[in-house]
């Protein structure tokens, strides 16, 4: 604090006179005292330089033509601001002893006579100087003083308020708790209980006993490790634990005790002092985590051993690392969707429907087929949704490589149904191609006929694929009545050539543009401007905030846009309205797998889930520059016309 005190302060000095050449005089006088010198030629000028400013002194003429200095200190006065602001007058007359005593009534703190003695006049106006700026360090002093008791207080106020909630709690704990107190006397062998023991042991025991009779409530097992315990407290300087059983009306009981040794002063007295507090609910919880831990222990092995499966069979048929590389992550990656549909029914089953969708939705985006899918809601249990979901993984796959999706005018169409049989129900799947490369039968078996197989004889059931000519068929035929529910009604579904999204392999090479990147993780955004730059584009952004990404999409020039649904607890929904209007292409990039909390006419747009791929990026951009030029040849196809 002192070197802050000792620093000079740098203050105003308002000089007040009609005529230039004596504020300048005035100016030359007061040079030298660490002041900035503030002129005015009139009583306006003079009060708008005081609304503007903190004033030290003021150095006023009492004779002005529009206010004479009496009255424009009268006005200084009333303002609560200045009412305290020195004001020395300067006459060029002599003024009468009515005069002074007007002045000073008005405000005046000293009167300097023309001609002006220029030593007197520093030396006065330096004063007032100094007072102001002690008058600012006591101030501020003062507010500082003000402050730390102000914070004192309010900490002591938190500190007091703490500790009332603190004994609050102990004394709510304490009841919620349940806790039975005891005492024991080593010499006497009795027990002192608290009156709640008969609702922590769940029996009817007296509130006085002898430890022997005590001991008949304990459960024969462990007795002897309750003696050993009384024992060993009876000694100890700290306080011992120990968890037993003990029979009651519901059964067995577990009982958490707590006790030290305590002198009593007199000669060779102890006391155990401690608590008693039921534990079989905690118990029961830790014996169902250790069943739970020893599940998924289970369920992780197996997720393990089917990697591994998954791995030796892909390596054991592919050509090359990056052939093996590609198989093994769209296989794992397969399980990973099941598992998603699996976790979000809690792993009670999967409904085919949602398998299916799930499987031929990646694929869909990059063909120009038509996928038929016609099937009942049926549920599948969660062992027989894993490896239908390989099953279909690899049919999709196959297809694209070298059956109908790897060609224009192919198509694929998905059924499966329920068949009642007197032996019971049955189900029957089918997977056929038409309109591809002329179908041949492999020369060998490879991962994908091993999981087909391998799915057929999990389930009960018989697989039959058929490499005709004119295209690959797959029919399933299982016993899988005790593997499967009906879940709905019947699903059709039919995805026209005229619906299917461009690919952006089929598309021309665009040109840099100007892309509006709403991002409200930093560093996400960040990561994604560096990329979209690198590829030769100019970012507009990132804009973090709905209402600065409103006046962007609104205001801004730019070509396409990439918008984050979630903008911390705002939604990107206005500003997709927005950029339709103006006919703008975008996409989302979000981290959730659905977009039910759109509107339902932006459900269709475009969407980039995170984490983001580079090249997937760069697709979608590629989409949406494309979209913008067949926007603008349309729009001048218009214009001609």
């Amino acid at each position: 604090m002192a070197p802050e005190l000792a620093a000079i302060e740098p203050v105003n000095i308002l000089l007040v006179d009609d005529q230039p050449g004596k504020l300048l005089t005035y100016e030359v006088i007061l040079d030298g005292l660490d002041a900035t010198l503030i002129k005015a030629t009139t009583a306006e000028e003079a009060l708008t330089a005081l609304l503007k400013n903190d004033i030290a002194v003021i150095l006023m003429d009492v004779c002005m033509p529009d206010l004479d200095g009496f009255e424009l200190a009268a006005m200084i006065r009333d303002h609560p601001r200045h009412e305290k602001t020195a004001v020395i007058f300067i006459s060029a007359v002599r003024l009468e002893t009515d005069d002074l005593l007007k002045g000073y009534r008005t405000g005046a703190v000293d009167y300097v006579s023309v001609p002006v003695v220029p030593e007197i006049l520093k030396a006065k106006v330096q004063i007032f100087v100094e007072l102001f700026r002690k008058s600012r360090q006591l101030d501020a002093l003062n507010a500082e003083l003000e402050e730390r008791v102000k914070q004192r207080t309010e900490q002591l106020q938190a500190s007091h308020a703490a500790l009332q909630e603190s004994e609050e709690r102990l004394r709510l704990a304490s009841e919620a708790a349940k806790l039975a107190t005891f005492e024991y006397d080593p010499k006497t062998q009795m027990l002192q209980w608290s009156a709640n023991i008969s609702d922590v042991l769940h029996r009817n025991v007296p509130e006085r006993q002898t430890f022997d009779d005590f001991m008949e409530l304990i459960h024969d097992d462990d007795r002897e490790t309750v003696r050993n315990y009384v024992r060993t407290t009876n000694y100890s300087d700290t306080t011992a634990e120990l968890e037993f059983r003990v029979t009651s009306a519901r059964g067995i009981s577990w009982i958490l005790a707590r006790g030290r040794a305590l002198n009593t002063g007199e000669e060779d007295t102890l006391r155990v002092l401690g608590t008693f507090l039921d534990i079989t609910e905690r118990k029961s919880a830790e014996s169902h985590q250790q069943l739970l831990m020893a599940e998924l222990d289970h369920r992780v092995k197996n997720i393990l051993a089917n990697v591994a499966a998954i791995a030796r069979l892909s390596s054991s048929n592919a050509v090359s690392v990056p052939s093996f590389a590609s198989a093994l992550d769209g296989r794992i990656h397969a399980m990973s969707s099941a598992h998603d549909l699996l976790r979000q029914s809690s792993w009670t089953g999967v409904d085919l429907h949602e398998l299916v969708q799930g499987a031929l939705a990646p694929f869909r985006s990059r063909s120009n087929n038509d996928i038929v899918v016609d099937g009942d809601r049926i549920r599948l249990t969660s062992k027989f949704g894993q490896s239908m979901a390989l099953v279909l993984h690899e049919l999709v796959t196959n297809a694209v490589k070298h059956g109908a999706l790897s060609v224009p005018g192919g198509k694929v169409s998905v059924g499966w149904s329920r068949i009642s049989m007197p032996e019971g129900e049955k189900i029957a799947f089918s997977w056929e191609e038409r309109g591809g490369p002329v179908c041949m039968k492999p020369a060998r078996n490879g991962f994908g006929l091993a999981v087909i197989r391998s799915a057929a004889s999990e389930c009960g059931g018989v697989a039959e694929m058929t490499f005709a000519p004119d295209g690959f068929q797959f029919n399933f035929h299982g016993e899988l009545s005790s593997r499967t529910q009906m879940v709905g009604t019947r699903h059709i579904a039919i995805v026209p050539k005229s619906r299917a999204p461009l690919l952006a392999a089929n598309m021309p090479e665009t040109s840099s543009c100007r892309i509006l990147l709403v991002e409200d993780e930093a560093l996400i955004a960040m990561q994604l401007k560096l990329d979209l730059e690198a590829e030769g584009h100019t970012v507009v952004g990132p804009y973090a905030q709905l209402s600065e990404a409103l006046r962007a999409a609104a205001d801004s020039n730019f070509d396409i846009a990439l918008i984050d649904i979630n903008l911390g607890a705002d939604n990107s929904a206005p500003i997709a309205e927005i950029l339709d209007r103006k006919n703008i292409p975008f996409a989302f990039t979000t981290g959730y797998n659905d977009l039910v909390f759109l509107p339902p006419r932006l459900r269709e747009y475009p969407h980039l889930t995170k984490p983001y791929n580079p090249a997937d990026v760069k697709d979608l951009v590629k989409m949406l520059a494309y979209r913008t030029g067949q926007h603008d040849a349309a729009d001048a196809a218009d214009q001609v016309a």
